[in-house]
């Protein structure tokens, strides 16, 4: 089945509409709530279908701002494809360091990818708790990073 065509599947049209209904039908990058919608998904994974994605992995954006990012580099990309594939720095490591920061829970990434907790994981989901804090800290009390 061609990709367009599992777009129109229900369960895609289900998720949709709780994703525009989660950012109140506005954009989450302009607020534009007038311009046509599109729910756009932040990466793609192989082997997921259109509905089987997180509501957390999908943007409503207007349509001005959805050309916008497909037109431009993806920073995130951009740095990640610098990091090396193996040892020191790899993006499993940069990942854990991600997760620390965004707080998502450390045991539900192992569980996800199958993994054991070992000592490097835990110090760079620590680094990435701290530096949320640090930067929570320097925001609130007006200081410029």
């Amino acid at each position: 089945m061609e990709y367009w065509q599992k777009l129109k599947d229900p369960r895609w049209q289900k998720l949709r509409l709780e994703a525009m209904q989660k950012s109140d039908f506005c954009c989450d990058m302009c607020g534009d709530g007038k311009s046509t919608l599109n729910v756009h998904h932040k990466e793609y994974f192989r082997g997921y279908e259109p509905w089987e994605y997180r509501i957390e992995q999908l943007a409503v954006l207007c349509e001005e701002c959805h050309k916008n990012l497909h037109n431009n580099v993806d920073l995130f990309k951009f740095v990640g494809s610098h990091a090396n594939l193996d040892g020191p720095d790899n993006r499993e490591e940069l990942a854990f360091l991600m997760c620390g920061y965004l707080g998502y829970p450390l045991n539900r990434v192992l569980d996800m990818m199958n993994m054991d907790l070992y000592k490097a994981i835990q110090i760079y989901y620590d680094a990435g708790v701290l530096a949320k804090k640090y930067v929570e800290k320097k925001l609130y009390k007006g200081n410029k990073l």
